[in-house]
């Protein structure tokens, strides 16, 4: 009689968003860098040095509470229940049909993309914020007031 080594769905979830989570702390001022750049006319370069000239290292985290939210619901949700999802829907065999598996990918992914995207638009926010940090609840708080639940989804369209 052999035991099953497989971790249930939310032992698989938990696993995929704390390893998301540990992984976001080294990719997040890269991340950072790259959503400012897109947002102004300035290079790489000149977008690192500004922010560090004007804001300072700690800048280069801006909005890391929103990405740890981020991974840990979008991330865990899209890694950690693929496989017991593609398990519970038939596709886990070797020789399970592709399209199977790509239903299995579908439904994490888009499951994990509705919870994550208010946080993704968050972090997003915060990032491109070049003043002085607002507090997390006040960020929700006028972006709820300014543009509803709608607001948290943008880019769904």
């Amino acid at each position: 009689m052999s035991v099953s080594n497989k971790p249930s769905l939310l032992q698989s979830t938990a696993l995929g968003g704390t390893a998301a989570m540990f992984a976001v702390n080294f990719t997040h001022p890269i991340e950072l860098v790259k959503t400012r750049v897109q947002v102004s006319n300035e290079g790489i370069i000149a977008t690192c040095s500004s922010t560090m000239r004007n804001e300072g290292f700690s800048a280069f985290w801006k909005g890391i509470p929103w990405a740890y939210c981020r991974e840990g619901s979008y991330t865990a949700i899209r890694l950690g229940a693929y496989a017991p999802v593609r398990d519970a829907i038939g596709a886990g065999a070797p020789d399970a049909p592709a399209h199977m598996k790509f239903l299995a990918g579908a439904l994490t992914g888009a499951v994990g993309s509705v919870a994550g995207n208010p946080f993704d638009v968050l972090k997003t926010l915060s990032q491109t914020n070049k003043s002085e940090s607002l507090p997390l609840m006040s960020l929700v708080g006028k972006m709820y007031h300014d543009q509803g639940i709608g607001g948290f989804y943008r880019g769904v369209q």
